[in-house]
């Protein structure tokens, strides 16, 4: 049978270890649900894209030569 000491030391040890776990797993999911945020909200760049194509899209043409 082993020392306590070292049954102590081994327990310690994987409890260090699933706390280490369970940090990286929040870190990642922070950062999973962020870049959700970011595909889902596109920000401000959408509305000012579509105002552009449709400017372009209503600019006056000049009229057609030879008819």
């Amino acid at each position: 049978m082993m020392p306590h000491t070292t049954v102590q030391a081994l327990g310690q040890a994987r409890l260090t270890e699933l706390h280490r776990q369970a940090h990286r797993d929040a870190l990642a999911r922070a950062a999973r649900q962020a870049r959700r945020a970011r595909r889902q909200h596109p920000g401000h760049r959408g509305p000012a894209i579509l105002a552009a194509v449709t400017a372009w899209a209503r600019r006056p043409r000049p009229a057609p030569e030879g008819s």
